[in-house]
């Protein structure tokens, strides 16, 4: 599988700016199997209630007509309107510019409010990449590893699209790294760079990690599109030399 990840250097609450820096990075770059864009790759992490948009909204016009013209599909995250709150969502748009699938980010990032002004999910996803289960989970949920067991015996790769600050960027590391060895599968996590609205900085670190745990790619805090390859067949391998997950039990209670 071959990947595509923009770490981003976000400009606050500008979506025509963001897009034009996503076209720039993806001109004339060779075709991947997917292109992935980190969280609210569009604004920032902003809880603006007047950037959430409508079904066929700016951002879905630009990613739907973007995918289509490169025949790649794209995994990216922004805020759409519902019918109460927004929802803070990564999409998945196919090679054809079809939105094919999308999560809501589950875990809310309270420390900013983020439950106060958004609406939460209720269930991961999973779909195929070239006939590739994979899944996508959202920034804060990495530190809740019970969402990525539900998914783990079902996908072999599991992006983690964030915005994750620089002042916890070791958190960042460890925890894709143990979610990597614990479900047996490739994490990918893709990270802005930068410095958003609310002066916090980013400093981007987007990584992926084997099933072993092994570190396949680290990027710096520069901005830009990293290539990455992830060998499906040596994960096949380990699932079946280490059947770890087959030991998984579910269904424990405390002691009466």
């Amino acid at each position: 599988m071959k990947l595509g990840l923009i770490q981003l250097d976000i400009i606050w609450e500008n979506k025509e700016k963001n897009f034009q820096k996503v076209e720039t990075l993806i001109k004339n770059k060779e075709r991947k199997d997917l292109i992935v864009l980190p969280e609210m790759f569009n604004t920032g992490f902003s809880m603006n209630p007047h950037l959430g948009e409508e079904e066929g909204g700016r951002t879905e016009k630009f990613l739907s007509g973007l995918s289509s013209s490169l025949k790649t599909p794209i995994l990216a995250g922004y805020m759409i309107k519902r019918k109460g709150k927004n929802e803070n969502v990564a999409r998945l748009f196919s090679e054809k510019g079809k939105i094919i699938a999308t999560y809501s980010k589950i875990h809310l990032f309270s420390l900013l409010k983020e439950d106060m002004v958004l609406e939460r999910g209720n269930y991961p996803i999973i779909f195929q990449i070239n006939k590739i289960p994979c899944s996508v989970f959202i920034c804060y949920d990495l530190r809740f590893p019970e969402v990525f067991r539900i998914v783990s015996k079902q996908v072999y790769v599991i992006f983690v699209i964030a915005n994750w600050p620089a002042s916890r960027i070791d958190h960042w590391k460890t925890l894709l790294k143990a979610r990597a060895i614990e479900n047996q599968v490739y994490m990918v996590g893709v990270n802005r760079t930068g410095i958003d609205g609310n002066g916090i900085i980013y400093n981007g670190n987007s990584l992926v990690y084997d099933p072993w745990g092994k570190l396949v790619l680290e990027a710096d805090e520069k901005e830009g599109i990293i290539n990455c390859s992830l060998d499906i067949e040596d994960l096949q391998k380990i699932r079946k030399d280490y059947p770890f997950l087959e030991d998984v039990r579910f269904q424990l209670k405390f002691m009466p």
